[in-house]
């Protein structure tokens, strides 16, 4: 006997449900990390939203190093290392990933938070002699860095060149996105497995265009999970 004319139409106007490769129960981690930041109801400067996305998707397993304070990574994970060296700490933090994983045989990789990479003379010999390394040797890293847009101004730093220069993955994505940091971070995890290399994943801070308003963190968190039929805690 087929349904009611008025219960078809009540199921008909019900909004599909999305398919997403991100659970629910991820999802609901992501929104909690975010919202316990400082930066999760306004735009963001810098890389913790990527930080703490990142985090939550290579899990507790893979050790975390912050060459800079990382608030992003240290609201998910407590037991993140700092380097406290001032001199050379993209490649303090690359040595001192290689040696938690050696401590941890069961981690497949490592995250290191460099936060926004400076351009001054001994910052980025520091961090392209990190980068170079980790790539010649196809180290299983993963670098989340921070980045600017000008107004009228290209990247602050331009990663591009990673790729045809050492043979790095970048991954960039609008710093205020969480999801597509984590969606990135699971890419490259698997680039890791495959023995592909290291990867870098670029939160870069898009200037608010003249006549719009930016979305703040948590506000593209909840539209997502509403999308996907996850109601934002």
């Amino acid at each position: 006997m087929s349904a009611p004319k008025s219960d078809r139409h009540s199921r008909a106007k019900k909004p599909a449900r999305r398919f997403s490769l991100i659970t629910p129960e991820a999802q609901r981690a992501i929104y909690r990390a975010v919202a316990s930041l400082p930066s999760s109801h306004r735009p963001a400067r810098s890389a913790e939203i990527a930080e703490a996305a990142v985090c939550l998707a290579v899990g507790a397993k893979v050790p975390v190093v912050m060459a800079r304070a990382a608030p992003g990574a240290r609201a998910v994970r407590k037991d993140a290392v700092l380097i406290r060296s001032s001199n050379g700490r993209c490649a303090a933090a690359t040595m001192a990933a290689l040696n938690a994983m050696m401590q941890q045989p069961e981690a497949q990789a490592a995250v290191i938070c460099a936060g926004e990479l400076d351009s001054s003379g001994k910052a980025q010999e520091d961090w392209r002699a990190a980068f170079r390394f980790a790539a010649q040797q196809r180290l299983p890293l993963i670098f989340v860095v921070a980045n600017r847009l000008g107004a009228r101004s290209p990247q602050v730093q331009d990663l591009r060149s990673l790729h045809p220069e050492f043979g790095m993955h970048v991954f960039s994505v609008d710093a205020n996105d969480a999801i597509a940091a984590y969606r990135v971070a699971t890419e490259a995890m698997h680039h890791i497995r495959q023995r592909r290399g290291p990867s870098v994943v670029e939160a870069l801070c898009v200037p608010t265009p003249p006549n719009g308003q930016a979305h703040a963190p948590l506000e593209l968190l909840a539209a997502y999970m509403r999308l996907h039929g996850n109601p934002e805690l």
